[in-house]
């Protein structure tokens, strides 16, 4: 498992618009292929894909990292488990709702 910690406490994405479209567009198109499970766990959420769409899940991540530093990420190959304390547990099951 590999955990990408929070370097941030300000809930914000840093995406343009355009960017933000088009990772929108690429978790959706996750999610309707390859989502096993969706749970909300302390923090936040855990989703799970097929395992097949390990690759694409750690893609999506890596923009996520970037971009919402305020999210803890534990990656395990098809599964991951992303976190946040106070408003960010909130925009999380948002963002991923």
């Amino acid at each position: 498992m590999e955990t990408y910690r929070a370097t941030s406490d300000v809930v914000a994405c840093t995406l343009s618009p355009d960017d933000l479209k088009e990772t929108e567009k690429a978790w959706h198109k996750l999610f309707n292929l390859s989502l096993v499970s969706r749970q909300e766990v302390a923090g936040g959420l855990r989703l799970e894909v097929h395992p097949g769409s390990a690759d694409a899940l750690r893609s999506l991540i890596d923009i996520e990292r970037d971009c919402c530093r305020w999210i803890t990420f534990e990656l395990d190959g098809p599964v991951v488990t992303m976190t946040s304390p106070g408003d960010g547990e909130a925009a999380i099951r948002e963002m991923w709702a």
